[in-house]
């Protein structure tokens, strides 16, 4: 995948278990808060860069999964670049509930 979906790709598993970390350290909500709001930005990112196809994320994706199925370019697949921008926008969708529960969840 082109950047910076990469990554942020990478970047959202540590900071998870960041959180977690900190939260069984400290007894603390504000640091299981503030990592999944930290996930929340990476994942509404890398939907943005997905969905309005920045570095050609989107068309590099449904480029080498159908290389990796044997599909010819032409044919059409669940793959290709208009379902993946919607899986992109489904991303920014995600991203900003966890944004949202980090901020106003009790």
């Amino acid at each position: 995948m082109p950047q910076p979906v990469r990554a942020l790709g990478w970047a959202i598993l540590p900071t998870s278990l960041l959180g977690v970390l900190l939260i069984s350290l400290t007894g603390a909500a504000w640091a299981l808060r503030s990592a999944l709001a930290a996930a929340g930005v990476m994942v509404v990112i890398i939907g943005v860069c997905v969905f309005r196809d920045i570095n050609e994320a989107a068309t590099t994706w449904s480029r080498l999964y159908k290389e990796g199925r044997g599909i010819s370019p032409e044919h059409f697949t669940f793959a290709d670049v208009g379902a993946i921008k919607g899986m992109g926008f489904t991303y920014i969708v995600i991203g900003t509930f966890w944004i949202g529960i980090a901020l106003f969840g009790q």
